[in-house]
């Protein structure tokens, strides 16, 4: 037995009032037809049953104008308004009424076909045998009653979809299920497949699997993302949407389609924008301005020693050091700037994520670009699938956590840093991480996420863009860099990295 079933039966014989219109214009039909349908309905589990009747059409219909019913037992044959007619008239101000006629006609007759092309349910063969009007009422009533709630129930799915803050789609491969007006508005209402691919927009749907092409296996779980979508707006802007795509999965695990959300985060990134500009134009002041105004005071300082003519050796190559020093500074500022602002997206190839790590330390291993009082050791793992990567980009990480890595020794004079590969198994889907620890100062919790921030940093002569570009560079690679560290105890910056789906 099935039992969830049972309980939506249960559920739907009880929760509300069925009311059921007997028509017939004999006299002791209305007697025995009632009762009958009573005691056989409430035996099967119909708790609030409401039975009218009506000796012919037009009552019938007088009844029915201010109240729904929700079964109609009609005969077929009476004089003026018929049962056809009267179900027919019904039908048009309550469609969800069922129907099941009574008639003396034989199934060939062209009364129950009539009957039955106008949507009739069913129809019980005259002299009526209680126990078969009961069973074919009861079958009527249920198909009724689940159709009824299957109406609600997508009406109040297209409230709730219609109601978010953001585009939602449902697509089961080329079918699209439901689309509220905010998606609409954005990808149109036709050929939605198609114009998801022109808009580079199936990148959120999970991949098809050549062995299981319609997805049924629901094998790919995972949400994706792509952060800044831009796609026209009614005013002819252009909209910056976060769009994700997500796989909806039953019970068993089957995959019965697709939802893709569309977030409009046109002011957010806008306003976003506006900060960082002020923040990155504050940086850019404030650096300049402390070296410009060092030099300034070393160059007044130069010339009223040479108007003087006091001006010795040894005091001249002290102020020359400290204006190439100067010097020195603003050109790594502006090579981390320049840094910043070209960042390439990624053209992305499978590639071991062990190559990637001896790719970065084989300057190191040659014993250059590494400080003498500094060390560096790698422990890779065997068998690791490959990553989705640019090479050059990834280097571009791996060079900068390096650096930063000696950067947090320096006041030491003194420290190790190891380079890390194995599977992050902690979440949903494993991952590759890479990771990178020094022996360090460390850096204090309160301070995790800022050092990812620009002008952020622990050293005196750093432009706080190093980690920035870090964490852009593989955001853009679909991955996470994730801070763990306390002071005293060194840093361990982990890059996690996505396994393609046919690697895994």
């Amino acid at each position: 037995m099935n039992t969830s079933l049972d309980a939506d039966l249960f559920f739907l014989t009880t929760s509300t009032p069925t009311r059921i219109l007997v028509v017939d214009d004999e006299a002791t039909a209305l007697m025995v037809i009632p009762e009958a349908l009573r005691d056989g309905l409430e035996d099967r589990g119909w708790a609030r049953l409401h039975i009218e009747t009506a000796l012919s059409g037009e009552e019938a219909l007088a009844l029915a104008e201010h109240v729904e019913f929700d079964l109609l037992v009609a005969d077929v044959v009476m004089p003026g308004i018929d049962g056809i007619e009267t179900y027919a008239r019904l039908k048009q101000k309550w469609p969800h009424l069922a129907c099941v006629v009574m008639t003396a006609h034989a199934p060939e007759h062209s009364t129950p076909i009539r009957a039955l092309r106008l949507g009739v349910a069913d129809y019980v063969s005259k002299p009526v045998k209680p126990e078969y009007l009961v069973e074919t009422c009861h079958r009527q009533l249920v198909v009724r009653q689940l159709r009824r709630a299957v109406d609600d129930s997508r009406v109040l799915l297209a409230s709730i979809i219609d109601s978010v803050d953001a585009g939602v789609v449902a697509l089961r491969g080329t079918e699209v299920l439901c689309q509220n007006e905010k998606a609409a508005r954005l990808i149109g209402r036709d050929n939605i497949p198609s114009r998801l691919t022109t808009l580079g927009l199936e990148k959120v749907l999970p991949p098809s699997d050549a062995s299981d092409p319609d997805g049924s296996r629901g094998r790919d779980r995972r949400t994706r993302h792509l952060d800044d979508v831009r796609l026209p707006l009614h005013d002819g802007r252009t909209g910056r949407f976060g769009v994700s795509g997500s796989p909806v999965i039953d019970r068993t695990g089957r995959r019965l389609g697709d939802v893709i959300v569309f977030r409009d985060l046109t002011d957010v990134i806008e306003r976003k924008e506006v900060e960082s500009f002020k923040r990155m134009a504050a940086i850019a002041a404030h650096e300049m301005k402390n070296s410009v105004t060092g030099l300034g005071l070393v160059t007044e300082h130069l010339v009223a020693r040479l108007e003087d003519g006091r001006l010795e050796p040894e005091e001249t190559r002290r102020m020359a050091r400290i204006v190439l020093d100067a010097l020195a500074r603003l050109d790594r500022f502006a090579r981390s700037f320049l840094g910043f602002s070209r960042i390439p997206d990624p053209v992305l190839r499978l590639v071991s994520p062990n190559q990637l790590v001896l790719d970065a330390v084989e300057l190191y291993g040659q014993e250059k670009g590494l400080p003498s009082w500094a060390t560096l050791e790698t422990h890779l793992a065997d068998g690791l699938p490959e990553v989705l990567a640019d090479s050059d980009l990834m280097f571009q990480v791996l060079q900068n956590l390096i650096l930063n890595a000696v950067e947090a020794m320096e006041g030491n004079r003194r420290g190790r840093i190891d380079v890390t590969t194995d599977l992050d198994v902690k979440g949903t889907d494993p991952r590759v991480r890479i990771t990178v620890s020094d022996d360090g100062v460390g850096i204090p919790v309160h301070l995790h996420e800022a050092v990812f921030e620009p002008n952020v940093t622990t050293r005196e002569a750093g432009t706080g863009l190093g980690l920035v570009i870090v964490r852009d560079l593989v955001h853009r690679h679909g991955g996470e860099v994730k801070l763990d560290s306390r002071p005293g105890e060194g840093a361990r910056f982990h890059v996690l990295l996505t396994i393609p789906q046919k690697s895994i």
